[in-house]
């Protein structure tokens, strides 16, 4: 898989939409909410594996997805209607469970797209260079413009594999506050190897909603590792940055919220940015964002404009001339 675009969605409003039936709505009064609306979207991708992949193989077609006379044509066409029988297909396996107004996902699941491919393969002419081989991942081959698309897109930061620490025992007890520290300082070492030699995060976003258990465990890790006084603090506002407190109760877009703010801040005032959340299971993950070079911030603009994060907004900047 090329890319792959992650996204979340809650908050009280989003909630009371999909409550248990039966269960209480949102009251008609004026309240703080107790998780604020949030929305975080973030598209992750391997350009190795683009070239490895899809780049050899690209055909040179027009740019036009309703043509049923291409691949891409014949592709698009498929995929929406395969997208609308899945709702009909999901309402009526749910029906069958015994719910009586069972509500389809916004999309068709993967596991339902990817066993109607073989329908689609029947009708493709995959010609082009090379021996491509469709997949699950990549059913047809990509067009000439969809590279050239990929490749104008900007890169707005790096980010590192996740370094998970458990806050559990073998037994599945919740560690002492002091090995939770240990336990967090470990992670976050290991996730320093991650980075580049000579490289080290300057902020690190963290979320302590529901959760002071983890604060006090990073804080006291992070006082640990600060031997010769130039470790983060989470009381420096500049260096702790607490979306719990500073934004809300994000639910479970919070580790989202953190990525892409720390990609934000790395991107626009410089340096590693070092984010730590939780897991479902009471772990907590280290992970390391690191910003693109100059060289590549330049190559951005020219796409992108002076800033990528605010292209194509309606007060957004516009590509360099």
């Amino acid at each position: 898989m090329p890319q792959a675009l992650i996204a979340s969605r809650d908050g009280d409003v989003t909630r009371d939409v999909y409550r248990k039936r039966g269960t209480p709505g949102l009251q008609n009064a004026q309240v703080v909410p107790t998780i604020f609306e949030s929305m975080t979207g973030l598209l992750v991708t391997r350009s190795d594996r683009v070239d490895r992949f899809i780049r050899p193989y690209a055909v040179n077609e027009a740019e036009d997805n309703q043509n049923k006379d291409t691949d891409l044509g014949k592709f698009w066409a498929f995929y929406w209607d395969r997208d609308d029988a899945f709702i009909d297909w999901y309402e009526t396996a749910e029906k069958a469970k015994g719910i009586k107004d069972p509500l389809a996902p916004g999309t068709m699941s993967t596991p339902y797209w990817q066993a109607q491919l073989p329908t689609l393969w029947k009708t493709i002419s995959n010609r082009g260079p090379g021996n491509f081989e469709p997949s699950p991942w990549l059913p047809i081959r990509w067009a000439q413009h969809q590279v050239k698309e990929f490749d104008a897109a900007p890169v707005l930061g790096y980010l590192h594999r996740p370094i998970k620490a458990s806050m559990q025992d073998e037994n599945g007890k919740r560690l002492k506050p002091a090995l939770q520290a240990k336990a967090l300082q470990a992670a976050w070492v290991q996730a320093l190897d991650t980075l580049p030699e000579g490289q080290k995060p300057v902020r690190v976003f963290y979320d302590s909603t529901n959760n002071p258990e983890a604060e006090i465990a990073l804080n006291n890790a992070l006082h640990d590792l600060n031997k010769d006084g130039h470790g983060l603090e989470l009381g420096n506002v500049e260096e702790g940055y607490d979306i719990g407190r500073r934004l809300g109760n994000t639910g479970v877009s919070g580790a989202l919220v953190e990525i892409n703010l720390a990609t934000i801040a790395s991107y626009k005032d410089g340096g590693v940015s070092a984010v730590v959340y939780a897991g479902t299971d009471g772990s907590l993950t280290v992970q390391m964002v690191r910003p693109p070079d100059e060289a590549r911030k330049a190559k951005n603009s020219q796409n992108r404009g002076a800033d990528p994060f605010t292209y194509g907004s309606p007060t957004g900047g516009a590509p360099a001339e």
